[in-house]
């Protein structure tokens, strides 16, 4: 079996879901888009640090993503604003893709980068290689 896609429903809800799946909120038919592919891999975090970090894709949420998790948003063409948060903690360095035919798939790892204060996370371009092995 495939490995579950991270999908926005025009309900607002975000799941993960496999194509033909329904809304867990609104119980329609889920929309997934087929052009290109974003994937995100959360390195591990230091210090324990486990929580989720909410993802943000042109300021709409996107969920969560776990400690060493990969997920695979399904997108459009077009430009897509990634950003990173975790409660009130908003210092991002972001990543932009620009999802086109000739290029359908963006790669990108986060982590955490402990600071005095706050801690600040950080969103880098990654190669397909450097995503885990369990696509």
């Amino acid at each position: 079996m495939s490995k579950p896609l991270r999908v926005k429903c025009s309900c607002g809800e975000v799941s993960n879901a496999f194509p033909g799946s329904s809304c867990p909120k609104c119980h329609r038919p889920l929309e997934i888009p087929t052009e290109g592919m974003i994937y995100l891999y959360r390195m591990g975090s230091p210090l324990g640090i486990a929580g989720g970090f909410g993802i943000y894709l042109n300021t709409e949420p996107y969920g969560y993503i776990g400690n060493r998790e990969l997920i695979r948003i399904p997108v459009k063409f077009g430009t897509y604003n990634m950003h990173i948060a975790v409660g009130m903690n908003r210092k991002c360095t972001g990543l932009v893709f620009n999802i086109t035919p000739e290029n359908p798939y963006g790669y990108a790892k986060v982590h955490m980068r402990p600071g005095f204060i706050s801690n600040h996370f950080i969103i880098e371009p990654a190669l397909p290689q450097d995503m885990p092995l369990d696509r």
